[in-house]
Formats: structure tokens, sequence, C-alpha cells
């Protein structure tokens, strides 16, 4: 009989043998693997050749795609040039003058000659010598100026009055055109691909929801042609809001201050203005009174011959009869 501790010691070799066979087994297995996996880099470009043939055509697509929204090296907002920035202009200037009417003519004739139009234009009021002073004449307009003039076009004016106030705003709509005309382009593209699937079309179902389709891209290409249609003509042609008020005297410039003769010739002219507007007012005044004076004067004419024709002969006779009774 075997003892008990050499069957013990003779179970715990044969396990021990058993693992070591397993091992040995699985680690043969796995050497053919790692070469595979080392020689299987040489394989991959004729592997990813075959299965991906139509790369190319994928991403020219891509590429595609990039440059309608703007994502190309073109298109980049990031590297955007200042003449592919897309700005619009607004400014408004006000304007005062002595002479109205001249200063009107020179600021239209100087926004036509630079190729501008007037948009908008009201006057209002009368000139200084036909109404008092609450009435002097206004004149409001809209110009639309070349970008390009924009700037200047401020500087050039002055000669023609004396502007009290001017401001400007640069609206920057780059990001939203781009995007827009990318929009607009991908839409073209999607329409010019139902054109081509109608032509190819068989059933009445598929022709109804392709025109269907196409319906709705055409709205959509329509409102944003029209969109930059708009924003165009307004970077093109910047909008200027101008006003022009006649004065009886040119605002002083608050850096210049006048002395002790500027102040004199300023009451002199005050005193001379008073007498003027009062002389005016008594002369109108007696214009006014003139048909009044004809027609009571008529009338007091009138009633003094009744009265020496009727009237005050009765009151001699009267008078002459009454005399002998009183003595």
């Amino acid at each position: 009989m075997i003892p008990y501790n050499f069957k013990n010691k003779k179970s715990c070799l044969s396990l021990f043998l058993l693992l070591l066979v397993i091992i040995l087994i699985i680690a043969g297995c796995g050497a053919p693997r790692e070469d595979a996996a080392m020689s299987e880099p040489a394989m991959a470009p004729d592997y990813d050749t075959a299965e991906s043939a139509p790369a190319p055509d994928m991403e020219v697509s891509r590429d595609a795609m990039a440059e309608e929204r703007g994502e190309g090296s073109g298109l980049d907002l990031s590297s955007t040039t200042e003449s592919q920035h897309k700005v619009i202009y607004t400014g408004e200037i006000s304007m005062e003058t002595l002479d109205f009417e001249d200063t009107v003519s020179d600021v239209t004739k100087y926004v036509n000659e630079i190729g501008g139009y007037t948009e908008n234009s009201t006057i209002e009021g009368r000139r200084i010598g036909d109404s008092s002073r609450h009435s002097r004449r206004y004149a409001s307009f809209t110009f639309r100026v070349p970008e390009q003039r924009f700037h200047s076009f401020a500087d050039q004016i002055r000669e023609f009055g004396n502007v009290t106030s001017e401001s400007t705003h640069g609206e920057n709509i780059t990001e939203r055109y781009f995007d827009t005309e990318a929009r607009l382009n991908s839409l073209q593209v999607q329409e010019e691909r139902l054109l081509s699937l109608l032509e190819k079309a068989d059933s009445i179902d598929d022709i109804m929801r392709i025109e269907s389709e196409l319906s709705n891209i055409r709205y959509q290409v329509e409102s944003l042609t029209g969109t930059l249609q708009k924003w165009d003509n307004l970077i093109q042609f910047s909008t200027i809001h101008m006003t022009i008020r006649e004065v009886d005297e040119i605002t002083p410039d608050p850096d210049d201050p006048p002395g002790f003769l500027s102040d004199l010739q300023e009451a002199l002219q005050d005193s001379i203005l008073a007498v003027v507007e009062s002389l005016k007012y008594l002369i109108t005044f007696a214009i006014m009174a003139i048909p009044f004076i004809i027609v009571f004067g008529s009338i007091f004419m009138l009633l003094r011959k009744l009265y020496q024709k009727y009237i005050q002969p009765r009151r001699k006779f009267k008078k002459k009869k009454s005399t002998p009774s009183d003595e």
C-alpha cells in the first residue's frame, strides 16, 4: 500500500505537467498570430487600396462641401483678406447753412458726380425773409454713395456748409454672407440632382415627390438670392442720412471761443436784426390794415355826408325856430 503522502505528491506532479502542456500549446498557437501581426502592416496597403477605392471621390465631395460652406482655403473666415470682408456702412451728417438753396444744390450735385444717387429727400419750411425764425427751411436726404467714397464724403462736403455733427456705423456681415452663399450653392447642387432624378423618374408618385421638393428648393434659392443681392447693394453703395438746416448765423466752433471784438460784432448784428424785424412787422401790420382803413374810412365818409345833408340842416332849423320864442 502506497503511503498517503506519496500519492499526494504524485497527484500534484501530474497536475503540474498538465498545466505545463497547456501553456506550451497556448504559446505555440500564439506564435503564428504574432508572425501574422508582424507581417500585417506590409499587407495593409494592398488591403486598404482594394477596400477603399471610392475614397478619392469621397474626398473630392468633402472638399466641395467645405468650399461651399466657406471652410475651404479661399473662404476661410480666419484668413479672410480685407477686400473679402463684407461690411455695410451707414453714416449720419447734420449741416447748417446761410445759403440754403445753393448748399442743397451743391450737395446733391456732388453726390451725382461721385456715382451716387438720392434715395429719399424732403424739404420743409420757407426762406428766412418769408417767415419767422421758427419756420426756417429744413432738408432731409438719404444718399447712396459708392463704398470707396464713404469715408471721405463728410470731408468733401464741408465746403458747402457748416457740419455740426457726423457719425458712422459699420455692420460686419462677412460670416452671414458666406454662410448664406454656401447654403445657396448647396441648394443649387441639390436642384441639379433633383432635375437629373426627375428625368429618370418613371412613376407619377416619384415625379410628384421630386417636383414638390424642387419647388421647395427653388423657393429657398430665390429667397437666398434676394438676400445676397440686397446685401451686395448695401455693401457697394453705403447709406448716408443727411440733414441741412437754414440759419441766420453759423454756430461758432466750441474749440475757438470768441473774443471781445467778436462779442461786439455779434451784439451789433443782433441789434440790427431786431430793428429789421420790428420794421418788417410794422410794415406788415400797415399793409394788413389798409383794407380795414379803406372800408371803415368809406363808411365814415358816407355817414358824415348823410349827417351834413339831413341831420345838420334840421338841427339848424330847430335852433332858428326856437330863438324868437326865447326872446
